[in-house]
């Protein structure tokens, strides 16, 4: 297995390997003691739970249709570093509350 990639400067966790193969699966992401592991294609990219500085719970339209425009609002959790906000798009409610229980603990 590859090793994740750190997504921001720093120090990276000594057990990043370890940490993603016991993180939770939410979705897309994982999330585990050391850190939030993001897809990226056939390999994984991660930010560090030490390197979040502030958490915001968001949200995104979705738009869709011509004649009959339809809207939805879909969970966000956009996360802000030293390096610049990173946006955590979910479907459900419940997952963005699992994601948040989890990076908070």
């Amino acid at each position: 297995m590859l090793t994740p990639k750190c997504m921001v400067e720093g120090p990276e966790p000594a057990n990043i390997r370890e940490d993603f193969q016991a993180a939770k699966r939410v979705e897309q992401y994982r999330v585990g003691k050391l850190a939030l592991y993001f897809p990226d294609g056939l390999r994984w990219k991660y930010l560090p739970l030490d390197a979040i500085l502030q958490i915001d719970e968001s949200f995104r339209v979705i738009s869709a249709g011509h004649c009959v425009p339809v809207r939805e609002r879909r969970p966000e959790i956009d996360l802000v570093t030293k390096s610049g906000t990173f946006h955590v798009s979910l479907e459900k409610e419940e997952s963005m509350q699992a994601v948040l229980e989890m990076i908070k603990r």
